[in-house]
């Protein structure tokens, strides 16, 4: 799916994990979300009909179901228990959009990055074998966390240098320990 695109379908994600993105009138790319199986993807340009406000691009290998935006449509006219819980949805990711954009009206990048990494650590990690350690399973690139995140490249380095120095986090290609989540949390907060 691809930002300022016409809706002409809906898809259910069943397997892998998609991010959603917007280029910014700066030409800067601006991760929104990331969205895992379950999620539904479309469904707000199926409703009105307007062009797509986001690209969606998958992170892994991914699975799901397609369906004609029309027939989804149609579908919510008529199944009033199914139009309901679709307005669940995107009630859920419009507080979230709010959460997000109070987050980047107040916090600095590494209280960002600290929301992102406990969020991270709370839908993507596994307890480590020392029980209190994390480790963040979803691969993102420093690029993707850095416009998640809205740093840029030096901001989000700088802010992950900080977060290494002071032990809350290890830092691979592509793999993130939490070493101190409760840390994350009050950072972020």
């Amino acid at each position: 799916m691809h930002e300022r695109d016409a809706s002409d379908l809906v898809m259910i994600l069943l397997q892998g994990h998609v991010k959603t993105t917007l280029v910014g009138e700066s030409g800067r790319e601006a991760l929104l979300s990331i969205r895992d199986p379950g999620d539904i993807l479309g469904e707000l340009s199926a409703v009105d009909g307007e062009p797509r406000v986001a690209s969606v691009t998958a992170i892994d290998a991914v699975t799901a179901v397609v369906i004609p935006a029309a027939v989804f449509r149609r579908h919510l006219e008529t199944t009033p228990r199914v139009a309901v819980v679709v307005l669940a949805v995107v009630t859920r990711r419009f507080r979230e959009a709010t959460v997000a954009r109070s987050q980047f009206g107040h916090s600095d990048t590494i209280g960002r990055l600290s929301a992102r990494l406990v969020e991270l650590a709370e839908r993507y990690g596994t307890p480590t074998d020392g029980g209190d350690d994390v480790l963040i399973t979803l691969a993102l690139s420093q690029e993707e966390l850095g416009a998640w995140t809205g740093a840029s490249r030096a901001g989000l380095a700088s802010a992950l240098r900080t977060l290494r120095e002071l032990g809350w986090i290890e830092t691979r290609r592509r793999r993130i320990l939490v070493r101190d989540l409760a840390a994350l949390r009050d950072r972020a907060a």
